[in-house]
């Protein structure tokens, strides 16, 4: 949804084992020659919780991909190579406090480069990672969170290559016929095109906002339909996130609660102390993820 759509045959990197999307377990390397983009598109939608396109301030691209699995909980990444990786606790934490800080103030996006100069700090540097993925789907991941009715008029089917993340390909009664669904899908393809650095005129030409958020310097031009964001200022996209922090900080603000979270240090400069250093996602959650697995 907010990068480069992958084809199926960029799957390849991934192994054997990644044929089958929902299989119960897969695995990913990450290399210095993985380029990050493609990465982003390959992590399985079950698994992934958030990703992010932006250009920080000497306007290199960064890219970031966190897990809802894995023992890794993101991956940075700097002009399509590998920075490094984030801990479990820094990826809820950053996730949390950035819904936290766009349900309560205005969206993320607004102090974007401040946010991303601390994850740069937090990431711990590194050439190569293995991603070992459970296969399960979680309530924050972006499977879960594109399909959930409370969250969108979509109904969301996992198939690689339709969206700038290569997850989705959705269907709606009002895409029912072979007309509509073309229309539909011509929009995920030109979306897919859209990089930090393009004009707020490129965005609206393909399609005009579902929903619009307006900051003292900008604003969000959010697609529920497509559960992206896109944050302009000074008429050019800063940002390109999925899902739609913007949608689910007004519809669904309680899947970024995290129990010992201190709000108050939920900030740019901050956030990495809003939590303990030994903070571990609470047993009761891993049952409930995994009960959710078990009635998809």
């Amino acid at each position: 949804m907010l990068l480069l759509a992958m084809l199926c045959a960029a799957c390849a990197s991934q192994g054997s084992g990644q044929s089958g999307r929902n299989a119960t377990a897969t695995t990913m390397q990450i290399s210095k020659t993985s380029v990050g983009r493609k990465v982003l598109g390959e992590v399985p939608p079950e698994s992934a919780m958030e990703r992010f396109e932006l250009l920080n301030r000497e306007g290199h691209r960064v890219s970031y991909v966190a897990f809802t699995d894995t023992d890794i909980g993101g991956l940075v990444f700097l002009d399509d190579k590998l920075y490094g990786t984030v801990s479990k606790r820094d990826a809820r934490t950053f996730y949390s406090c950035r819904g936290y800080a766009t349900a309560t103030h205005y969206h993320w996006a607004r102090d974007a480069l401040g946010w991303i100069d601390t994850l740069m700090i937090a990431a711990t540097p590194a050439d190569h990672a293995t991603l070992n993925f459970s296969g399960k789907t979680t309530y924050q991941s972006v499977k879960e969170v594109v399909s959930n009715p409370l969250l969108s008029d979509v109904k969301s089917l996992v198939d690689m290559g339709t969206n700038p993340f290569s997850i989705f390909k959705t269907l709606t009664s009002a895409h029912s016929n072979m007309v509509e669904r073309e229309k539909y899908e011509k929009t995920l393809l030109a979306l897919n095109d859209l990089t930090p650095g393009d004009s707020e005129e490129k965005v609206a030409k393909i399609v005009r906002p579902e929903d619009i958020s307006f900051t003292t310097d900008g604003m969000v031009m959010a697609y529920p339909r497509f559960s992206v964001d896109f944050y302009i200022s000074a008429g050019v996209v800063k940002v390109l996130q999925q899902p739609s922090f913007h949608r689910l900080s007004r519809l669904h603000a309680a899947i970024f609660y995290v129990p010992e979270l201190h709000w108050d240090q939920c900030t740019p400069s901050s956030w990495m102390l809003s939590l303990p250093g030994d903070w571990k996602p609470p047993p009761a959650e891993e049952k409930e993820e995994d009960s959710s697995t078990s009635s998809n």
